[in-house]
């Protein structure tokens, strides 16, 4: 969870629980993690994805967030660090960027800073909001740059042949249409607001996020509807491979720097 929407809400939403779920099942995949290997979790916020690959693999990571209070060892294992620059030096067995590149401007270098921190045969897992044309007022609110299609990441890799996209899949198919409703549902009222009035009505608009959740994380809503999500993001995954790429909410690249 992003540290700008920490609140004293302890109750996990199931799309969080289940998205991580999900992508330690991906990182293991295309990385050997263990407690000799070091990962790079960029974009860390409160911790609760590295905590669970520690958790999983036994590997040493270094948190990034700029948002930290303070840096320094959060367990014996994990090392909450503030500035991306202070590891810029370091070399990794894999690099996590989970929703991060939508929050940066010059996405393009801040890739590349990424790739260029790998060992040769690592990966980054990277996830991103999918599809520009789903961008709304949500993503303003939660200071995103933009949305993304795969070609566009594979756009970004600087092109020295040394890098190489092992999976690109949407995942999340089932919300990519909860948003779009959304989407449109926002499109049509913005438009009704200024034919029913000569000066449109700026009132404050309020704003859903994973903190809100109500249900504690062993309450069967919780259980059945992270259920769902997880099966949703193999399906897509196996579609991927097969070649068939189906919309989702979010988009997942793995990159990996050749040996």
């Amino acid at each position: 969870m992003d540290l700008s929407e920490v609140t004293s809400n302890a109750n996990r939403h199931p799309w969080e629980m289940s998205r991580a779920d999900f992508l330690l099942s991906v990182i293991e995949r295309h990385a050997h993690l263990g407690a000799h290997a070091q990962l790079l979790d960029v974009g860390a916020g409160d911790l609760f994805f590295s905590e669970k690959i520690h958790g999983e693999t036994g590997v040493r990571i270094d948190a990034v967030d700029s948002a930290f209070d303070e840096e320094g060892p959060r367990n014996e294992a994990i090392l909450k660090i503030k500035h991306l620059s202070s590891v810029l030096h370091k070399k990794y067995d894999a690099v996590c960027a989970l929703d991060v590149l939508e929050h940066v401007e010059n996405d393009r270098e801040f890739l590349n800073l990424l790739l260029d921190m790998l060992k040769p045969g690592a990966s980054v897992l990277i996830t991103v909001p999918a599809f520009q044309f789903l961008f709304s007022e949500h993503d303003n609110h939660l200071r995103h740059f933009r949305r993304y299609r795969t070609s566009q990441i594979k756009r970004l890799i600087n092109d020295s042949g040394s890098f190489v996209m092992k999976e690109r899949f949407y995942f999340f198919h089932t919300l990519f249409y909860f948003r779009l409703f959304e989407k449109l549902r926002q499109k049509f009222s913005a438009k009704e607001t200024i034919t029913q009035s000569k000066k449109p009505i700026n009132t404050p608009q309020k704003f859903k996020s994973i903190n809100q959740w109500g249900f504690a994380e062993h309450h069967p809503i919780t259980r059945s509807l992270g259920g769902v999500l997880g099966l949703d993001a193999l399906f897509c995954r196996w579609l991927a491979k097969l070649g068939i790429r189906i919309p989702g909410l979010s988009l997942c690249v793995v990159i990996r720097r050749k040996k």
